[in-house]
C-alpha cells in the first residue's frame, strides 16, 4: 500500500534505471527559463546506474548513486536534509518539488525516495520512526451517521522516510568547500574564472548571456579557454553555484569566495570581466 501512495502515470517507468551526465563534457548549452538544456537538463541520457546488491555496504552504494546522479546533487543532499526527521510520504514530494522548482528533472520525489532506500541512505517507517510494516492490514475507520453505524475505507498506512547511520553519515561528511577547494587544485588555470563567475553572482542573480559576457572578456591562458557552461557546471557540482531563476552564489560559494579564492576576488573580476 506504501507504494500506492506515489502513484506513477501508466506504470511503466522505472526509476532504477539512473543515468548520469559526464560533468567534464563540455556540450550543451544553458537556458535561461530552466537553467540547463541538453544532457544536463535531463540525467536519463548517459550510462546507467546499476542498483548494487545489499551485500555491498550501504557507504558504497549511497558514493555509487551519488556519482552516477552527480546533477541531481543539489536535490539529493536536500532530501537528505529534509530528512533529519522522519517525513510523510507526500511531505517529501512538496520538498522535491521545492527543489526542482527552477531545475527540472524527469525524477519525482518517489523515485528519489525509491534509489536512496536501494543505496540504503533512507528507510521507510512509521508515524512513530519504527519500522514499517509492508504486510500488516489496517482496518477499516468506523463512523457513525444519524445512529447507523458503517464502516469507511481508510488511505492505508501513511509512508514515512528517515535517514539510516549511513544516510546521517554521508549527510554529515559532506564538504562542498573541500569540493570547491579540489576543483581549484585540479584546475589553477581556472581560477581566474571560478572566482570572477562566483564574485558576479553574488549580490544578485546573473543570466547566463552575463556570464557568457563575462568569460568572453577573459584573457585566459593558451588552451585553458571555455564555454562558460564548462565553468557553471563545475561550479554547480561544487555546490558554490546554483540555478534559480538566475545563478547564484551559494553559501559554501561564498566561504571559498572569503577563503580560497580572496586574492583573485581582489583582482576586481567581478565587474571587469578580466580586464
Amino acid at each position: 500500500m506504501g507504494q500506492d501512495l506515489w502513484a506513477m502515470d501508466g506504470g511503466s517507468y522505472d526509476p532504477l534505471a539512473v543515468f548520469s551526465v559526464d560533468a567534464d563534457a563540455d556540450d550543451g548549452d544553458f537556458d535561461e527559463s530552466g537553467g540547463q538544456m541538453g544532457p544536463h537538463a535531463d540525467p536519463l541520457s548517459k550510462a546507467a546506474f546499476a542498483v548494487r546488491s545489499a551485500d555491498v555496504p550501504a557507504g558504497q552504494r549511497i558514493e555509487e548513486l551519488f556519482a552516477a546522479l552527480a546533477t541531481r546533487r543539489r536535490v539529493l543532499m536536500g532530501i537528505l536534509s529534509f530528512l533529519d526527521e522522519p517525513r510523510r510520504a507526500d511531505a517529501l514530494q512538496d520538498k522535491v518539488d521545492e527543489l526542482q522548482e527552477h531545475d527540472v528533472s524527469v525524477y519525482s520525489g518517489y523515485d528519489y525516495s525509491l534509489l536512496l532506500e536501494e543505496a540504503g541512505a533512507v528507510r521507510k517507517v512509521d508515524a512513530d520512526g519504527g519500522e514499517f510494516d509492508e504486510d500488516a492490514e489496517q482496518a477499516p475507520d468506523v463512523v457513525e451517521v444519524d445512529g447507523a453505524r458503517f464502516y469507511k475505507p481508510t488511505d492505508g498506512k501513511q509512508v514515512h522516510w528517515a535517514l539510516t547511520d549511513e544516510g546521517r553519515a554521508y549527510l554529515e561528511a559532506d564538504d562542498p568547500l573541500g569540493r570547491l577547494a579540489a576543483l581549484l587544485e585540479e584546475e589553477p588555470q581556472h581560477r581566474r574564472a571560478y572566482a570572477g563567475m562566483l564574485a558576479l553572482c553574488r549580490e544578485r542573480g546573473c543570466s547566463t548571456e552575463e556570464l557568457a559576457a563575462f568569460v568572453d572578456g577573459l584573457e585566459l591562458p593558451e588552451g585553458a579557454r571555455r564555454h562558460c557552461s564548462y565553468f557553471a557546471r563545475k561550479l554547480e557540482l561544487a555546490d558554490a553555484l546554483a540555478w534559480g531563476g538566475g545563478w547564484r552564489t551559494t553559501a559554501s560559494g561564498e566561504r571559498g569566495l572569503a577563503s580560497l579564492l580572496a586574492d583573485d576576488d581582489d583582482e576586481g573580476l567581478s565587474t571587469e570581466g578580466g580586464e
